[in-house]
């Protein structure tokens, strides 16, 4: 019997859920974004995100954006492996609520601003019947059992993850001229994942009914221990005749000497080929070989034994309850140069590497079991209580350029770099990269102001993921991407302006070789998303003043 492993999950960070932005980042945090796609060199509130430092642009008073998103996505999974009983699987994630709120207070060359987002996730999945990291697993068992009469399987899972990065940011703007202002500030970022999900009702169909594969393994087990237990004892019946000197004798030859009687020569060739052993092959060994390998086949099932045993912990009920939480600081600065009386525009803004961790709190027994420790006796789990996860937020680049061709029409570009090979877990235990190169975006999107209070806007951004199929699972995946926006806004009047909009994002679906249990075995798996959102927003100006 070959030996038998269980992995229920594979995470290499936390379940992500990033709409628009890197691996970890989120930068569709504006009303004014969705409809545009491209606001880096943003002169508006929403440059407390996009471009602090051109907060310096706007009238003196007080400036608010409040604005909320509602994103939804698709991630369908094929996987080709030969043993599921369906290789299809998809998750739905949900954010109905997600939130953006700026502040700024403008005065003089000053401007001093808060930003409230969330930085990171922000959205709920599920996985109605499972991932295929969870259910390959239990489909290769039932695979591997079928010499034992098994010819298939069935399991009720569920998964379902949450996560969210708070970010609340806040610094001080400073127009060093007109034409030169600049930024230093910080964001302070609170991180929640939480994973919930079960696995219940693992069973295998077998010709005699289905039966659950705990009970069937267990079955298997005390096989085998008796087995174990029969081996040694015919074993141990043996010494005499080899303490005798007959260790040098075949089985035939013990016979032709009255040593033993053909029925019992019968009965010590008969264990061995029960075991397994072709008859020529016993029939032409030694007492001693034949004794030493029945203690070497009793060791074997004993070990075949244990694993089953091991095994079918692994395939009984059992549930997820974990939460992780951690949080960091983002030290941010900005530079905005603007020319031709502000008609161009250049924002540029960096913010350096977040160091973060996250920190298990797993309820007893709740962390899924994915293996067995031989020296404790113990089983593992997937998220032990207390574990400690790298979860680096890396480095991020905007450089953006607004120019006004006409009154009433301006054009912006952007361009985004994500350090993502700089982060702390950008490389496997074992020091595998999985980060090629780092995550790239451009975008361009022009507005139309139609008339004084309506304008029109469209954008574009389309990115390069630089991950490799080393980053790439069922649970982990990044692509590169294209995205279209469109909407508008509407000023009631010089102190509220409505905003509204919304986007779609397609995918490039990739699909990545697997290696089964048997190294032998090559199947894949292929990922996929799909992305739509709306957003509606409110921009309110309070004493605004001209310059």
């Amino acid at each position: 019997m070959k030996r038998f492993t269980l992995t229920l999950l594979t995470v290499l960070l936390a379940f992500s859920f990033v709409y628009a932005g890197g691996l970890v980042h989120n930068t569709n945090q504006s009303t004014a974004w969705t409809r545009m796609l491209a606001r880096d060199a943003s002169v508006d509130i929403d440059a407390v995100f996009y471009n602090p430092a051109g907060l310096t642009k706007l009238k003196d008073g007080f400036h608010i954006s409040i604005s909320n998103q509602s994103v939804f996505q698709k991630k369908p999974i094929y996987s080709t492996y030969p043993y599921l009983n369906s290789g299809e699987y998809e998750g739905t994630v949900s954010a109905p609520l997600f939130p953006s709120v700026y502040m700024a207070y403008k005065t003089g060359r000053w401007a001093f601003s808060l930003g409230f987002n969330p930085i990171g996730g922000g959205g709920s999945a599920t996985f109605d019947k499972g991932l295929p990291s969870i259910e390959t697993p239990i489909a290769g068992a039932a695979a591997g059992f079928a010499p034992y009469g098994v010819t298939g399987y069935s399991a009720d899972i569920f998964f379902e993850g949450s996560s969210v990065y708070w970010g609340l940011q806040g610094g001080i703007s400073f127009a060093i001229s007109d034409a030169v202002s600049i930024y230093a500030g910080a964001r302070y970022v609170i991180a929640t994942n939480t994973y919930t999900g079960h696995v219940k009702d693992v069973s295998f169909q077998t010709e005699a009914g289905t039966i659950r594969a705990d009970a069937f393994m267990i079955g298997l087990a005390d096989q085998a221990s008796a087995g174990a237990t029969q081996a040694i004892y015919v074993g141990d019946q043996m010494e005499p005749l080899i303490e005798f000197g007959a260790g040098g004798y075949t089985i035939g030859q013990t016979v032709q000497a009255g040593l033993i009687t053909p029925a019992q020569g019968a009965l010590m060739a008969g264990g061995l080929i029960q075991f397994g052993y072709p008859p020529d092959v016993v029939n032409a060994m030694t007492l001693d070989e034949v004794q030493s390998t029945y203690f070497t086949t009793a060791g074997a099932l004993e070990q075949q034994a244990a694993e089953l045993t091991v095994g079918a912990g692994l395939m009984g009920d059992q549930e997820a309850d974990v939460k992780q939480t951690g949080s960091g600081i983002t030290p941010i600065v900005g530079l905005n140069l603007a020319f031709f009386e502000d008609k161009l525009n250049i924002g540029v803004k960096y913010e350096f590497k977040t160091k973060m961790d996250l920190t298990n709190e797993t309820a007893p027994g709740k962390g899924f079991r994915n293996g067995f420790d031989p020296e404790t006796g113990e089983y593992t789990e997937m998220f032990p209580d207390g574990a400690i996860t790298n979860a680096d937020i890396p480095a991020f680049l905007s450089v953006g350029i607004r120019y006004q061709i006409i009154d009433n029409v301006n054009i912006q570009v952007g361009y985004h770099t994500y350090f993502d090979s700089k982060a702390g877990w950008a490389k496997t235990e074992d020091g595998t990269e999985l980060i090629d190169h780092n995550y790239t975006e451009l975008a361009a999107g022009v507005e139309w102001n139609i008339t004084n209070k309506f304008l029109l806007s469209g954008g574009y951004l389309t990115t390069i993921t630089g991950v490799n199929n080393y980053y790439q699972s069922d649970l982990n995946n990044s692509f590169s991407t294209t995205t279209f926006g469109f909407g508008g806004a509407y000023a009631f009047n010089d102190t509220f302006k409505l905003q509204f909009g919304g986007y779609y994002t397609m995918y490039i679906q990739q699909t990545v070789p697997q290696v089964g249990s048997e190294s032998s075995m090559i199947y894949s798996e292929t990922y996929d998303k799909e992305t739509w959102a709306i957003s509606i927003g409110l921009d309110i100006a309070i004493h605004s003043k001209k310059k």
